[in-house]
């Protein structure tokens, strides 16, 4: 809602898909705030655009404008993909110390067998997500093709991220969805 400007992608007649740059306050353009569970620190919504006209320089890529837009939804996957790197690494972190502190039974419960299995499989995996989006983003910088490595990253880390974030919710056992923690 706050968002000055918009990059929407939507089909140019008869061709093929292409981006526009949408200013906010264009006639036309409104925006419902549509928060995900549990997501605050991002303010999501729901662009909708009705009757909206843009000036022919809205399109980007001019030409190549599929092209610009196929790259623009790859680039923004790998985009997510680091997301999904910062908010693993912020749980595996927030996790680890949890159960080192976490007593139950006289000992931490990092003690059991269970949980530190757990705690070192989110570890591994969000290993396997870095190397990954590492490797896509390394092709993006060199200027090589990059769509297929940014897939694989994107499919990883939604599978992994997922369940990073899943461990890390059971992990914290009761305070694994309250606002303290």
């Amino acid at each position: 809602g706050d968002a000055e400007l918009f990059v929407v992608g939507a089909r140019l007649g008869d061709r093929g898909p292409a981006l526009f740059v949408v200013q906010a306050g264009t006639e036309g353009l409104s925006i419902a705030p549509d928060p995900g569970m549990g997501v605050r620190a991002a303010a999501t919504g729901r662009v909708e655009l009705r009757g909206v006209r843009l000036p022919r320089g809205a399109v980007l890529g001019g030409d190549g404008a599929e092209a610009a837009y196929r790259d623009c939804v790859a680039l923004a996957r790998l985009g997510w993909c680091a997301v999904a790197l910062g908010t693993g690494r912020a749980v595996l972190d927030y996790v680890s110390a949890y159960v080192r502190d976490r007593r139950a039974f006289g000992e931490p419960i990092a003690d059991r067998q269970a949980v530190a299995f757990a705690v070192a499989n989110m570890a591994i995996e969000l290993e396997g997500l870095r190397l990954t989006t590492l490797c896509a983003a390394a092709r993006v910088d060199a200027g090589l093709e990059f769509h297929r490595e940014v897939a694989l990253a994107r499919r990883l880390c939604t599978l992994h991220g997922m369940a990073i974030g899943s461990d890390g919710v059971q992990l914290l056992g009761g305070h694994g969805y309250v606002k303290e923690h």
